[in-house]
């Protein structure tokens, strides 16, 4: 009985620890705003998202070493008005204001970067909802924990569109 008891704690413990992983960027990261637009409003397997691309998607060409696809970096970031900027991309974390990802692809000149901040689901009604006001483009509202990883909190227009932001992420 001891032993069934053990398991079932130790299960539920890792599901905790899981959240608290996941969760983290959201309960103790910097805000950042970032640029976005939609690119693809659901996927009939995967459920209703709208999947979002960023300026700074597309990052600089790292300065040393040989970029490949898969390998984890780090953008610095810095804020230009309202919005963060990619200025540099690392491959190991530098100093003040950064996100961590990894390569999709090497480009002349830049790197495009997966954040794990690209898709956000929504009732397919709101989803659609979303990619109509932002064909103009938006701003998502980022928290980013202290070792990059980073969580999305919410989706707006840039308010040159129609109505109001599209609150926040179910």
């Amino acid at each position: 009985m001891r032993a069934l008891v053990a398991a079932l704690v130790l299960q539920v413990l890792v599901l905790l620890g899981l959240l608290g992983y996941a969760q983290y960027p959201v309960w103790f990261g910097n805000e950042v705003v970032l640029r976005t637009v939609p690119v693809d409003p659901r996927d009939l397997l995967r459920g209703n998202y709208a999947r979002l691309r960023y300026d700074i998607s597309e990052a600089p060409m790292p300065e040393v070493g040989v970029p490949r696809v898969g390998r984890e970096v780090y953008v610095q970031l810095r804020r230009q008005g309202r919005v963060w900027k990619a200025m540099e991309t690392r491959y190991s974390p530098p100093p003040g204001d950064f996100i961590r990802g990894h390569i999709r692809a090497v480009r002349v000149g830049s790197v495009t970067v997966e954040y794990g901040i690209e898709a956000y689901f929504a009732p397919k009604e709101k989803a659609l909802e979303l990619e109509r006001r932002l064909r103009q483009g938006g701003l998502a509202r980022v928290r980013i924990a202290a070792d990059g990883r980073a969580a999305l909190v919410s989706v707006e227009d840039t308010g040159e569109g129609t109505g109001e932001g599209a609150g926040e992420q179910p």
